[in-house]
């Protein structure tokens, strides 16, 4: 079945851009960030570039009939080629409002865990002396909420010195990147925020290639560097949190009764073929079936309840014992859930505590996040008749209004 989801995806790309009489072209630059981009020992912008982003680029470009080249940069540097039409994209960076009126922002390539590293034995500082590296990503965001940068350099090993010889306090850096280094013995670190970042692309490269973008992000899901895990301390929040939501939800919405009166189709090639035609509209239209879900009483009533959450609850879906969908609160990339684990765990594998997915881009809401399932049982029995699924934007579901003090206070042990 994720064969068969791959190749209706490419397929869906090379109908999107029918009639284009050869590849489109891309010339990209990007920034050393191991090991999202790595970039070799030679000098000059023609340097060979690899990493987990460069090959998610790759694959959704070559998805969407594109060639992907790469150059490396700094980011100001870079970034005053795109804004001046000297190149047709730039990643991988945070969504910035001044971007956003002068290119096109692709979905998500990316995803970075930002943490704050300090020295393990020194003492809490008043006013700590932070250090980001230049024209990065988290200088930008630091600067944009208005904290003091004690100093830049030019590379995270820089900072990392910088920290040993206590020339500073506090760096805010990936976790991969961290990891990525040496001479980090002695650090620790605290989790600040889980971090999507994009591609931009000029709009004169879109304007030639008009559909490219829509097309590039369709494969995104497909082509993004598998999952990310959630750390133990992470999954025990996200559990306490799901388990408040389940309540609310089976005290909102008669659940038994919406599998009952969803639809009930139990041939399996009846269902694929109702997927097929889910998927090849979905997200932006409506099949016929999708349709009759998205109209039903259950839905309409996690409609207003997923509301009443903001940005924090992305989806809710609701699931008979054939994996197929009987309500949504939004609509889904697909009809039949029956492939995927939050299923399987459930119903297949009759597990009756909360399953909590891995962190993983979704197509459908164009965000990370992680699904939280239970299964829905006969009352008073332990016959499984479906699954509820809550879908949670990981950023919003893990990070508080608490961890930005730890920048003007201390990083905690």
């Amino acid at each position: 079945m994720r064969y068969l989801k791959g190749v209706l995806a490419v397929s869906l790309a090379v109908s999107v851009l029918t009639g284009q009489s050869r590849a489109a072209v891309l010339s990209l630059y990007t920034f050393p960030a191991a090991p999202y981009q790595v970039v070799d020992g030679t000098s000059g912008p023609d340097r060979a570039v690899r990493g987990l982003t460069v090959d998610t680029i790759i694959c959704a470009a070559s998805g969407a009939g594109g060639l992907a080249r790469f150059h490396a940069a700094p980011q100001k540097r870079a970034l005053h080629f795109l804004l001046n039409d000297q190149v047709d994209g730039y990643f991988a960076v945070d969504p910035s409002t001044s971007l956003d009126e002068l290119a096109l922002r692709t979905d998500p390539v990316s995803l970075e865990k930002w943490h704050l590293v300090s020295r393990a034995d020194s003492a809490p500082a008043e006013n700590p002396r932070i250090g980001a590296i230049s024209g990065s990503n988290e200088e930008a965001w630091l600067r944009a909420r208005g904290k003091d940068i004690f100093v830049t350099v030019r590379s995270p090993q820089q900072l990392i010195a910088l920290l040993q010889r206590q020339r500073i306090d506090q760096v805010l850096m990936d976790q991969r990147v961290l990891e990525s280094l040496s001479g980090t013995e002695g650090l620790s670190s605290q989790f600040l925020r889980y971090v999507p970042l994009h591609m931009y692309l000029s709009k004169r490269f879109e304007s030639r290639n008009p559909g490219f973008v829509a097309a590039f992000n369709r494969q995104i899901p497909d082509c993004i560097d598998g999952n990310f895990d959630l750390d133990e301390v992470e999954t025990a929040h996200i559990r306490g949190l799901a388990y408040d939501l389940f309540r609310e939800i089976e005290a909102t919405v008669p659940l038994r009764a919406a599998i009952k009166n969803g639809p009930g189709i139990t041939n399996l090639s009846e269902i694929l073929n109702l997927d097929a035609q889910w998927q090849a509209l979905a997200p932006l239209h409506y099949s016929p079936m999708a349709r009759r879900v998205a109209d039903t009483d259950a839905s309409v009533a996690l409609r207003k309840w997923q509301e009443t959450h903001g940005s924090l609850v992305t989806e809710v879906m609701i699931t008979n014992n054939i994996g197929t969908l009987v309500a949504m609160s939004r609509l889904t990339s697909d009809f039949w859930q029956g492939d995927e684990p939050k299923f399987q765990r459930h119903i297949r594998e009759a597990t009756r505590d909360l399953y909590v997915s891995p962190i993983r881009y979704d197509a459908s809401t164009s965000r990370f996040q992680v699904t939280v399932s239970l299964p829905i049982h006969v009352k008073g029995r332990w016959i499984p008749v479906g699954v509820l699924v809550i879908g949670l934007d990981v950023e919003e579901a893990l990070v508080g209004e608490n961890h930005i003090l730890y920048l003007t206070q201390t990083t905690p042990r």
